[in-house]
């Protein structure tokens, strides 16, 4: 789009060349017009530059947005088979510990059964019938009732033995299909990290190809203020949205210093900071290794979960009395519009998406539609 000094320029042009020509030859007016015609050339060549320049800054635009959308995802399903490795370790290490268990169960009952054995053998080694012949009746009774628990108890002892080999067996079955769970799902982690490298890298020349475009234009700033301006309507469309579904929350104005940070690491940027122009930080920018868990500084409602031109993949948190926090830059989201969160809980991975060459998280605090300093919200550290 054209600006007003530009659409103006021709104007201004046609009256200066017209002003001159009065009482002019007309060979000095056939040159005038041609002059006219070369500029007019010369701004309709600009022109056509820009609209390229623009579409082209565009293009690379939407295709980074796709790049960074397929990083989300592929992040939260390696997120995903990193808890389901934890849990499954944890399963070997249970299955690991009841193998012990079971092993001095079964070495303790095969000496049971030794023993009661032998106690057999030295009490027969006169044969029971001899010593039945020898008994008298009430003996003979006795013996008999002796003989008769110890049989039963030899039996038992090995109906033990055999039920503690057999749970040794489903253990170690158990073990097996855990390990060759693990396998499988280290495997697959492995995949998606490869998958996960091979998408950054295309993010990365994605990237590039945008900072050229905008190394062409003096655009920046004027970026920057729409990125602002597209960021406060999605906002506001995503309130409007969620209107009819009123949150009992209490707000943020109660908590002031008792917020815990959404992550851990240096601010890089404060609020209020220089940023170009006349422009300045809204909010606070956080250094974070790629990947890091982002949590919620309070209870709240996701009212936005998307990608947004110049702040990458964005989640916003409602948490009544207008307040709303935001976490940008994210590599990856882990929660859906309308779910509830408590705080503390991870709601996003951090990341570099947006266009950001460094990773980290951008974090925001509003209050009635306005930014505000985050800080004298965040605990001190």
């Amino acid at each position: 789009m054209m600006s007003g000094r530009t659409r103006l320029w021709p104007a201004i042009v046609m009256a200066g060349l017209l002003s001159v020509s009065a009482g002019a030859s007309q060979e000095e007016i056939d040159q005038q017009q041609q002059q006219l015609q070369q500029l007019q050339k010369q701004i309709k060549s600009s022109q056509s530059a820009l609209i390229k320049s623009k579409a082209g800054r565009d293009k690379a635009s939407r295709a980074l947005r796709e790049d960074e959308l397929a990083i989300n995802k592929q992040a939260a399903a390696i997120n995903a088979n990193q808890g389901k490795l934890t849990q499954l370790n944890r399963q070997l290490t249970v299955l690991s510990g009841e193998q012990r268990q079971l092993e001095t169960q079964y070495s303790q009952q095969q000496q049971q059964l030794a023993d009661q054995i032998k106690a057999s053998w030295i009490a027969g080694q006169g044969e029971v019938g001899q010593l039945l012949l020898n008994q008298n009746s009430a003996d003979k009774q006795r013996l008999l009732t002796y003989y008769h628990y110890l049989n039963q108890a030899r039996v038992e002892a090995m109906e033990a033995i055999a039920s503690t080999k057999q749970a040794l067996e489903d253990n170690h079955s158990q073990q097996l299909a855990r390990k060759q769970q693990l396998e499988q799902t280290q495997q697959r982690l492995d995949d998606q990290q490869q998958q996960l490298k091979k998408q950054q890298q295309r993010r990365k020349q994605t990237l590039a190809k945008l900072d050229q475009q905008l190394k062409k234009e003096s655009s920046r700033l004027n970026r920057l203020e729409v990125d602002s301006e597209v960021l406060a309507q999605a906002i506001e469309q995503a309130l409007a949205a969620l209107a009819a579904q009123p949150v009992s929350l209490d707000g943020l104005s109660k908590l002031k210093r008792k917020l815990p940070w959404p992550i851990s690491g240096r601010v890089k940027q404060g609020f209020g900071n220089h940023r170009q122009g006349q422009l300045r930080w809204n909010g606070m920018l956080i250094d974070a290794k790629e990947g890091r868990n982002v949590e919620a500084v309070a209870p709240g409602q996701v009212v936005f979960a998307d990608w947004l031109r110049g702040y990458g993949l964005v989640v916003v948190l409602d948490h009544g009395d207008d307040y709303l926090s935001l976490y940008g830059h994210a590599q990856s989201l882990l929660k859906e519009v309308g779910e509830r969160v408590e705080s503390g809980e991870v709601i996003a991975l951090s990341g570099r998406s947006g266009g950001q060459l460094d990773s980290g998280l951008y974090f925001e605090i509003r209050h009635r539609g306005l930014a505000v300093d985050p800080a004298p919200y965040l605990k001190r550290r």
